[in-house]
């Protein structure tokens, strides 16, 4: 039951880390502070952790965090992409 229940504040805390960024990004509608790297070596740790989690006799709350953070750095890729390739207009 305790390894459930730290699985679970586990999961929250990892994926409510990037919430913060996301909501300053479309707010400010700027990235450029994000560095490209910390976002792919971000995607690839959560892909690691996610084949570890199904070799982990199918971890599921490890699963579901990774699988969740994976698709929020995404996200901020997309943002990165969107905001550092904008024209700005006068």
């Amino acid at each position: 039951m305790e390894r459930v229940v730290a699985g679970i504040v586990a999961t929250v805390f990892t994926v409510s880390m990037k919430l913060p960024q996301i909501y300053h990004s479309i707010k400010t509608k700027r990235t450029k502070d994000i560095s490209i790297w910390f976002l792919l070596l971000d995607v690839l740790n959560h892909i690691a952790w996610l084949v570890y989690a199904v070799f982990d006799n199918m971890n599921i709350p490890l699963i579901i965090c990774d699988s969740v953070s994976i698709m929020l750095s995404f996200v901020l890729l997309g943002f990165k992409y969107k905001y550092d390739h904008q024209i700005v207009e006068l």
